[in-house]
């Protein structure tokens, strides 16, 4: 992710520069023809490493000290934008730049999980056969492991004298029964000795079988209960059993548990139920069929993996337990959403951006908020756009670094304005001598402040506004009722918005209390012992009004932590209040 970010950035900086050059071509060109270049009124200059950078005049950036170079203020086709933040492009231009719109659409959203897995023995389909009499094996006829047998095939021969007596006991339990005057309980002894042969593990099948012997056989057969493959064999011909001996495990591999590992981040998308496909190495024109059976309900702590386990279908035995696979799980992340495709938004990491396409070359940058990316490289958004909107998918870096130079230009234009509102000082209040004083300890705390800010940032350490807050709060108690009280109020105000903040927030917070600090001694200069005069002053790239006060004239931004703390100028001098009186 943040290679891509990087890549983007690039990308922007690259169509900055080209542009500017561009730019810088063309006035040269018509300054090589017509003589030396004259700037047109309203001329603007920017850097084309730094295109935030926008001043009145030529010089160097502030940031990187290279030449300015002019920036055209209207649209690229030199019509105007059409709206405060549209960018208008000709058709033409547009056609050059390969610009390429898609559809906000709305819909389900799917995601293809590719993932790896190892096929199991599936638990249902293990059979271990455990004897319930004791004995000696006298024939082994599964005699190795591996092999595959039937249902109801032989195992082995077992020789039980325990097992011969109860078959006696069930021919003369039989014997009498069918004789005539066997009585009454004959049939429930009969029962009784089949019962025990059942419970020594006989088939009902064998049970009968030897009732109808006149005389107990040597050796029993035992059976196979399932189909599967011999597997864990503990005996051998001759071999002594005895009773709770597990002889033979028999597995059904026509059936497979596949254990899929999970990426943590996937795991709330799938479900049971949900449909997978594997593949396998040996076989890979083949595909597996199943669904998932089953989400283990914990993660590993060392792999940060999750489980789930897929049922499969292994007709023909081709799939062996112990197989790696390559499964494809199909999870739905949302089942409705708003979708567009990836490559319409532009993620510069905090943000994203996505170009409205607005018809006849009109363009608009939207801020949205992305969630989910699902198949197809749709993308779901949260906010900013709605279903049936067009968006750019090609070209959205070149209208947008237009849409930053046209943003740039308005905010260039707005400073300007807070200059001339500056420029221009309030009337002035009458206060008392008390009154003034305190406005000295408030102005003098305020210059402190800004000494710190408009001093090189070499630490995070936050400035600290106790004694601004302090006597921000007692001109404002001794201006109760008069007409300084407004602007104490708001001096106070802003006084308290620096506590307990970062050094990055108490400079954005610091740009009101200078409003409210220059109010102040607008309406109510210091006195001498402040200082002689006071210099207000402004950056035009700062966020507005961009003013504040110092007692030198040697210009510091408190705006700016290390970067362009020479950026700004003199608005005017305040002098100060002379004498004793107010």
């Amino acid at each position: 992710m943040s290679n891509r970010i990087r890549g983007t950035s690039l990308l922007i900086i690259l169509v900055l520069v080209a542009a500017a050059a561009i730019t810088g071509f063309v006035i040269g060109s018509r300054s090589r023809s017509g003589g030396p270049p004259t700037q047109a009124p309203g001329q603007l200059w920017t850097c084309g490493m730094h295109p935030q950078v926008i001043q009145p005049q030529p010089g160097d950036c502030p940031i990187c000290h290279m030449k300015l170079t002019p920036l055209n203020s209207g649209s690229p086709s030199g019509s105007p934008s059409g709206g405060a933040n549209h960018v208008v492009v000709d058709p033409a231009v547009v056609q050059s730049m390969g610009v390429r719109t898609a559809l906000v659409t709305d819909g389900p959203l799917r995601k293809s999980l590719r993932l790896m897995g190892t096929f199991e023995e599936a638990q249902p389909s293990i059979h271990d056969i455990s004897l319930r009499v004791s004995g000696w094996i006298r024939k082994l006829h599964a005699a190795s492991e591996g092999v595959q047998v039937e249902a109801g095939a032989p195992l082995f021969d077992l020789y039980s004298p325990d097992l011969q007596v109860a078959i006696e006991e069930l021919i003369a339990a039989r014997r009498i029964r069918d004789s005539a005057g066997g009585g009454p309980d004959a049939g429930s002894l009969f029962d009784a000795a089949s019962r025990r042969l059942t419970l020594l593990g006989l088939s009902p099948a064998q049970v009968s079988a030897f009732a109808s012997l006149e005389r107990a056989p040597e050796s029993v057969t035992f059976q196979s209960p399932a189909a599967g493959s011999i597997l864990d064999t503990t005996v051998v011909e001759g071999a002594a059993v005895s009773s709770g001996q597990r002889v033979l495990r028999i597995v059904d591999h026509s059936l497979l548990w596949l254990d899929v590992k999970l990426f943590e981040r996937d795991l709330s998308f799938v479900r049971v139920g949900a449909k997978a496909a594997a593949t396998v190495a040996s076989r890979p024109r083949n595909t597996y069929e199943g669904e998932v059976v089953l989400v283990y309900p914990h993660v590993d702590p060392m792999t940060r993996a999750g489980m789930a386990r897929v049922e499969i279908r292994n007709a023909g035995l081709a799939l062996k337990p112990g197989m790696y696979a390559t499964v494809t799980l199909e999870a739905e992340l949302a089942e409705r959403a708003v979708l567009v495709p990836r490559e319409a938004v532009i993620d510069s990491g905090e943000s994203q951006i996505a170009i409205l396409a607005l018809g006849g070359g009109r363009f608009e940058p939207r801020q949205v908020k992305v969630g989910l990316m699902g198949d197809g490289d749709m993308v779901q958004v949260i906010s900013g756009l709605s279903e049936g909107e067009s968006v750019v998918v090609s070209g959205q870096f070149l209208l947008d670094s237009e849409s930053r130079v046209q943003e740039a230009i308005r905010k260039f234009t707005s400073a300007e304005a807070a200059t001339l509102d500056a420029a221009t000082p309030g009337p002035r209040i009458d206060v008392t001598p008390a009154q003034r004083k305190r406005i000295d300890a408030v102005v003098a705390a305020y210059l402190a402040i800004w000494d710190a800010l408009g001093a090189e940032q070499k630490e995070t350490t936050p400035v600290n506004p106790a004694v601004l807050i302090e006597a921000a709060h007692a001109l404002h108690s001794d201006s109760r009722g008069t007409k300084l009280e407004a602007i104490a109020t708001t001096v106070a105000a802003a006084a308290d918005a620096l506590r307990g903040r970062a050094i990055d927030q108490q400079r954005e917070a610091f740009n009101k209390l200078s409003t409210a600090a220059i109010a102040l001694v607008d309406a109510a200069p210091p006195t001498e012992s402040v200082g002689k005069v006071l210099y207000l002053m402004h950056c035009p790239m700062t966020k507005a009004p961009g003013n504040w006060l110092q007692d030198q004239e040697d210009l510091a931004n408190p705006y700016y932590a290390t970067d362009m703390k020479s950026c700004g100028e003199t608005v005017r001098k305040i002098e100060t209040h002379k004498g004793g009186t107010p």
